[in-house]
């Protein structure tokens, strides 16, 4: 089934950290940008090009650079921008439906960026991880309750 169809009220919706999200991917696309501009001027000093010719080079990198580092913000800030919606017998996450008698384990998780942003995530099996979830909001009883409902209607 269609997500996009109408599966009626949401039960209960939940917004993700959008900072968890944003802040070290950021920082990891500015490293990395940090890197390859790095080896296109070494490029370009190695290829000894005129003056006019290493100045447009450079700029055109530098352009291209910021083009792909912005579009990557944007992205990632478009997926923590979509919450975790919960309806009476499925889940909707990153607008995939997921059925709750499908769901193996509600296993919870937290790394690193999790505990310096005090976020975790929930481990649902088969791919399935509602991430960047604020610890203040124990979702894991509540899932586990839904599947347990329908695990017994079935």
């Amino acid at each position: 089934m269609n997500p996009s169809t109408n599966l009626g009220q949401p039960v209960y919706v939940l917004p993700q950290n959008k900072k968890r999200t944003l802040i070290p991917k950021t920082l990891l696309l500015i490293v990395l940008g940090v890197i390859f501009y790095s080896g296109i001027l070494l490029n370009i000093t190695l290829l000894n090009l005129a003056a006019g010719e290493d100045t447009l080079v450079k700029i055109i990198a530098l352009v291209v650079l910021t083009i792909i580092v912005g579009m990557g913000i944007f992205l990632d800030y478009h997926q923590a921008s979509l919450p975790h919606t919960f309806y009476q017998d499925r889940l909707i996450v990153e607008k995939k439906e997921h059925f709750y008698h499908a769901i193996e384990k509600v296993d919870r998780k937290q790394n690193f960026w999790d505990k310096l942003f005090k976020t975790y995530s929930v481990d649902l099996g088969d791919g399935i991880v509602l991430r960047n979830i604020p610890v203040a909001v124990p979702i894991e009883g509540y899932i586990q309750q839904l599947v347990a409902y329908a695990k017994g209607r079935q």
